[in-house]
C-alpha cells in the first residue's frame, strides 16, 4: 500500500454521497455517524438486520468506488 493517501475534501466526500441511494447513505450515516449496530439500524429503518448489513456493504464499496477507493481496502478507512 502506498503512502498516506490524501483525505478526501468535504466536495469529494458529497459528491461521493450523491451517488447513493437515498437508504444506502441513511443506512451508512446511521452506521458511520451516529455508530449504530445493524440491529439498531435495522429496527429504526423497519427493516431484517441481514437487509441492513447488505445495504451498507453496497453503500460502501459505492462510496468507495465514487471516490475512486476500490484499489484500497476499504476497512482501512473506517
Amino acid at each position: 500500500m502506498p503512502g498516506n493517501p490524501r483525505p478526501p475534501t468535504l466536495e469529494q466526500l458529497e459528491r461521493a454521497a450523491s451517488t447513493l441511494s437515498p437508504v444506502e447513505r441513511e443506512v451508512l450515516v446511521l452506521s458511520a455517524c451516529e455508530r449504530l449496530s445493524n440491529d439498531d439500524i435495522a429496527a429504526r429503518l423497519g427493516m431484517t438486520p441481514e437487509a441492513a448489513d447488505r445495504l451498507l456493504a453496497r453503500a460502501i464499496c459505492r462510496f468507495d468506488a465514487a471516490l475512486g477507493r476500490q484499489d484500497r481496502l476499504w476497512w482501512r478507512f473506517w
